[in-house]
């Protein structure tokens, strides 16, 4: 477990919103969190670059120019439920 995510994750409430809403259902494209979530399509796009580089989600069609598609992965699974522990 990597506690530096758990504390991103309690620090930053909307990435919080973007890995729940891709627990609740995967695969989802940017604009499908945006409108699941009720954040603006270009922060979910700049949080998904964050969440990616810590390995808590992943494009699975990288290849395409739109419509990527995103999943969360095992670490963010484990990382979401461990946040959800700490009350803040």
């Amino acid at each position: 477990m990597a506690w530096k995510n758990v504390g991103f994750i309690l620090g930053s409430p909307l990435s919080r919103k973007i890995l729940e809403a891709l627990e609740k259902k995967s695969p989802l494209a940017p604009l499908q969190i945006a409108k699941e979530t009720n954040i603006a399509r270009s922060n979910v796009s700049t949080k998904l670059i964050e969440l990616r580089k810590r390995h808590l989600v992943e494009c699975i069609n990288p290849e395409a120019r739109k419509w990527r598609l995103y999943r969360i992965t095992a670490e963010g699974k484990r990382t979401l439920r461990e946040s959800r522990k700490i009350k803040i």
